[in-house]
C-alpha cells in the first residue's frame, strides 16, 4: 500500500512536493528520496526560519530627475548649491551709503541773522516778520467799547522811559474799541486821533535799520489806507493804500530807521492814519531794531 509523506511547510525556495513511495522500492531509491527530502517528516520538521535580507540602499545617481526639476539647458536647477548663497546684489552697494550732503545740514539751514536777538535789544523774534529783535510790542484790547493798551513786550536796554496812548485832538476824546466781528478789533485811528510813543534808545549804540508795523485793516468799506510817523529826529510813510481794507487782518511794515537814533533818551514816536481811507484799525503796534 502507497505511504505519502508530506512536509506542509517548507522552509526552501523549492516547492516541496508529496512524494508517494511503495513500500516495495528498493532501499537505495528510498535512502536518496529520503535525503532529498529530508526537511518531510511524518511529524512535520521545519528548519528555523531565516532573517529577511537587508535591501541594499538604492544607487540614485543614475536616476532621471523629474521633466519639470530641469532648467530649459537641461541641467537640474537643484543639482548645484550655488545659486542658493546669498547673491552678491543683496551686499552692500556705494550708492546705498549715507550721501555725504545728509551728514551734515549745509550752513543756509541755520538760524538766518534777522530771526536772532540783535545786540542789547532782547524782545526777541518779531512778531510782524521784520528784521531785528522787538524793540516794543503793545496791543489793544475791549475795555467796555474803549480801546485798553496792553504792554507785551518791551526789549529796549533802557526800560526808563516806555509809555504808548492814544490820544485825539478834541477835548474829552475817548479811544475807541472798533471791529470786532470781521477781526479782533482794535483802536480806531483816524484823522481826529493819533497814538504817541515814549522811549528810549539808551544802551543801543548802534541802529542799521528799524520798522514799525501795525496789525489790523483799513476801517473802510470802501477804499484801503496808509499810516505815516515823525519824531524829533525824521518822519516818514507808507505807500498810498498800502492797509488793506479786507479782513483778515495782517501786518503792515513801515522803515522808520531815519526816524529812531541810537543812544537817544527822550524818544517821541507819532503814528497818525493816512489815505486814502484815514481811518484804520489798530489791534497791535511793533517796533523792531537790527543794530549793528
Amino acid at each position: 500500500m502507497p505511504v505519502t509523506i508530506c512536509d506542509s511547510k517548507p522552509m526552501s525556495r523549492v516547492l516541496a512536493r508529496c512524494v508517494v513511495r511503495s513500500r516495495w522500492a528498493p532501499p537505495v531509491t528510498s535512502l536518496i528520496l529520503l535525503t532529498v527530502l529530508s526537511g518531510c517528516s511524518k511529524g512535520g520538521y521545519m528548519s528555523p526560519p531565516r532573517d529577511g535580507s537587508v535591501r541594499p540602499p538604492r544607487d540614485l545617481s543614475d536616476v532621471e530627475p523629474e521633466p519639470d526639476l530641469r532648467m530649459d539647458n537641461g541641467s537640474m536647477d537643484l543639482g548645484s548649491q550655488a545659486d542658493l548663497s546669498q547673491p552678491r546684489d543683496l551686499s552692500a552697494v556705494p550708492d546705498l551709503t549715507i550721501p555725504v550732503d545728509l551728514s551734515v545740514p549745509p550752513a543756509d539751514l541755520s538760524v538766518p541773522p534777522d530771526l536772532t536777538p540783535s545786540g542789547p535789544i532782547s524782545g526777541g523774534p518779531c512778531s510782524s516778520g521784520a528784521s531785528g529783535a522787538t524793540a516794543f510790542r503793545v496791543r489793544w484790547t475791549d475795555g467796555g467799547g474803549r480801546a485798553t493798551v496792553s504792554y507785551d513786550v518791551h526789549g529796549l536796554p533802557d526800560k526808563s522811559r516806555w509809555k504808548v496812548g492814544a490820544f485825539g485832538y478834541s477835548i474829552g476824546f475817548t479811544p475807541k474799541f472798533v471791529d470786532p466781528f470781521l477781526g479782533s478789533g482794535g483802536l480806531q485811528l483816524d484823522s481826529s486821533s493819533f497814538i504817541d510813543v515814549e522811549l528810549s534808545t539808551v544802551g543801543v549804540s548802534s541802529i542799521a535799520s528799524a520798522s514799525l508795523s501795525i496789525l489790523g485793516r483799513s476801517y473802510s468799506t470802501g477804499s484801503s489806507g496808509s499810516f505815516n510817523w515823525m519824531t524829533f529826529t525824521g518822519s516818514g510813510a507808507t505807500p498810498l493804500n498800502h492797509v488793506s481794507n479786507v479782513a483778515p487782518y495782517r501786518w503792515y511794515t513801515g522803515d522808520v530807521t531815519a526816524a529812531i537814533a541810537p543812544s537817544d533818551r527822550g524818544i517821541l514816536l507819532r503814528i497818525k492814519a493816512a489815505g486814502s481811507s484815514n481811518s484804520l484799525v489798530v489791534n497791535s503796534l511793533e517796533l523792531c531794531i537790527q543794530s549793528r
